[in-house]
């Protein structure tokens, strides 16, 4: 009885004890991931990309039309019937059930945060569209590119809508928070090792634009992108 009993304690301390490790590592990955610097900012270029942040999901967002890319081939204008021709376009990948189901912080629920945080699942694209130039703050870098870089990122954007037969994204229709933004399937998982900020992160990487070495919050690539005038 009291043998069976110590094994009960001993199995309960060491779930505990692993529990502990894994949020001290985490936490370390958390923070010092998106600390050290990788990659570097260009004074100019053959075009203006922003990232931008709400503090804790960030977007990559995109001129509407280009000579490089008319956004409008891939995203129906009629899905935006309010502004069919905007200037930027904010993308966004992250986890579908805290997109669709907290378009304000106060409708976050537990099963909601519990399923983002701890349980692999299913993702959506958030695209707003955004009717006037964009300007920068704490919250919204300008990021000069070249072209080449421009098309990678665009390439990797567009890579992460689920298509259809006709090679459209897969429209959740109604879904929007407003008139001004949209939801579609994605592909991929989200995780706690692989967040909406580590999406974004991973485009950044992918082109040599300054950013977090492994970011996994907002800040982890903000505070890179900020150029002090």
């Amino acid at each position: 009885m009291i043998k069976g009993f110590r094994q009960i304690l001993f199995t309960l301390w060491l779930f505990v004890e692993l529990v502990l490790a894994f949020i001290l590592l985490y936490g370390i990955l958390f923070l010092v991931g998106g600390a050290i610097p990788v990659g570097d900012l260009r004074k100019s270029g053959d075009l203006t990309i922003f990232v931008q942040s709400n503090g804790v999901h960030t977007d990559l967002c995109f001129p509407y039309q280009t000579e490089w890319c008319d956004w409008s081939e891939f995203i129906p204008a009629e899905h935006f019937p309010e502004n069919p021709s905007p200037k930027y376009l904010a993308i966004g990948w992250g986890d579908k059930g805290f997109f669709l189901d907290t378009p304000e912080w106060s409708d976050l629920t537990f099963s909601t945060a519990f399923n983002a945080a701890f349980l692999p699942s299913e993702t959506a694209m958030h695209v707003a569209c955004y009717d006037t130039d964009l300007s920068t703050s704490s919250l919204r870098a300008q990021v000069p590119v070249s072209a080449d870089q421009y098309l990678m990122l665009v390439q990797f954007a567009k890579a992460s809508f689920l298509l259809d037969s006709h090679e459209r994204p897969v429209w959740i229709a109604n879904s929007g928070y407003g008139a001004y933004d949209q939801f579609y399937e994605a592909k991929g998982s989200y995780s706690l090792f692989y967040t909406c900020n580590t999406w974004t992160n991973e485009a950044l990487k992918l082109v040599g634009i300054k950013t977090g070495w492994y970011a996994l919050s907002g800040d982890g690539i903000m505070h890179h992108l900020q150029v002090d005038e």
